[in-house]
């Protein structure tokens, strides 16, 4: 299988949340979520097929 890993941080840097998945839709109703709390997002896709 094939995932992602999701790095998400605030507008100032602040680490809020890291996960790897292989669903995209799993992973932007997380990164939504989070955005309601904190709008200004960094997301950083990598793969994380090792």
């Amino acid at each position: 299988m094939d995932f992602t890993r999701y790095r998400v941080e605030d507008a100032d840097g602040t680490f809020l949340d890291e996960f790897a998945t292989n669903a995209p839709d799993l992973a932007e109703q997380r990164i939504t979520h989070t955005r309601k709390h904190h709008p200004d997002l960094t997301v950083t896709e990598t793969d994380d097929n090792d």
